[in-house]
Parts: C-alpha cells; sequence; structure tokens
C-alpha cells in the first residue's frame, strides 16, 4: 500500500496527458481497424478526422515530453529489482513506439497529401510514388499495432497491480482525492 498520498501520486498535468493519450491512441487505432465497415462516401471524412486527432495526439505528445523533463511530478517506483526494470523499460518502448507511429503518420499524410475537411490541403511529396506510400503506410500501420498491444500490456499490468497486487497502482494514476 502506498504511504503518502500526495507524494505517491502524478501531478495533475501528467495524468491528464496520460488519460488523453490513452484516448487518442485507443479512438486512433479503433478508427483505423473500422474504415472498412463506412460506407464509401464516409471514409474520407474518416480519415480527415483520423488525422485531426493523429496532429492534436503528437502535440499532446510534445507537451507530455516537455512537461516530463521539465516540471513533472513523478512518485518513486513501488517496483523494485527486474519489476522495477520491466517497468522503465515498457514505459520508455511506449514512449519510443508512439513518437515513431506519430513521425510515420505525418510522413504517411505527407507522402499521399490530403484534402482535410476541405479546409486544407496538405501537399504531397510523393504522389505518384505508389509504392513508397503503401510502404510508408505499412510501417505505419505495423508501428500502430506494436503499439496497441503494448498499451495493452500496460494496462493488464496496472490491472494486475490494482487487483492482485492490490498496492493501489492505478490511483497514483487518478483524478481522484489527493
Amino acid at each position: 500500500m502506498l504511504n503518502n498520498p500526495d507524494r505517491d501520486r502524478y501531478d495533475p498535468p501528467s495524468i491528464a496527458f496520460h488519460w488523453l493519450s490513452a484516448a487518442l491512441v485507443l479512438l486512433l487505432w479503433l478508427m483505423a481497424q473500422s474504415e472498412g465497415l463506412l460506407p464509401r462516401e464516409w471514409r474520407h471524412g474518416m480519415w480527415s478526422l483520423h488525422i485531426a486527432a493523429g496532429a492534436t495526439l503528437l502535440l499532446i505528445y510534445c507537451a507530455r515530453v516537455y512537461w516530463s523533463i521539465s516540471s513533472a511530478t513523478r512518485p518513486a517506483s513501488i517496483n523494485t529489482g527486474m519489476l522495477r526494470l520491466i517497468e522503465h523499460a515498457t514505459h520508455g518502448l511506449l514512449y519510443a513506439v508512439l513518437a515513431a507511429t506519430l513521425i510515420l503518420g505525418v510522413v504517411n499524410v505527407a507522402a499521399r497529401g490530403w484534402d482535410l475537411f476541405g479546409l486544407v490541403q496538405i501537399p504531397a511529396f510523393a504522389p505518384d510514388d505508389r509504392a513508397l506510400r503503401r510502404s510508408i503506410n505499412g510501417w505505419h500501420e505495423l508501428a500502430a499495432n506494436v503499439l496497441f498491444g503494448l498499451a495493452a500490456i500496460h494496462a493488464l499490468a496496472a490491472l494486475y497491480h490494482q487487483f492482485v497486487r492490490r498496492d493501489s497502482v492505478l490511483r497514483r494514476m487518478s483524478f481522484g482525492r489527493r
């Protein structure tokens, strides 16, 4: 059980960045997976929304990294030994794969170009290179699927801590009373 409720929680901006990132990752992944279920005439709007949500996630990611480096309050790890090493490696991997997914998303949009909601035209740097666009898109999809898998493992580990180890790990990342 955690001892000091103020010291054992993340600060409110870190909590907000975490849950906004998690929600957007889930939303973006579900949008991409469900594209084929939509009528053809809705797909352009869905991809415009996907691009806008991805750009929002990119901004949140940048703000989150800046906050983490400059101002974040981090509680002490509840793990020791190998579990602590796994905790740090998993978080580092989540950040790295999220960054790769976002960068590949930007490159994907830039390679093919896009008319975003009829408001903004994003020019294509490779409009005629279908093989390059497919390759970039494939890497973006792979990174997104790896990210989703890592996020699922991260969520399962949090549930394991909360309900099996009973160490109140979820309280550290909640907006509840301090």
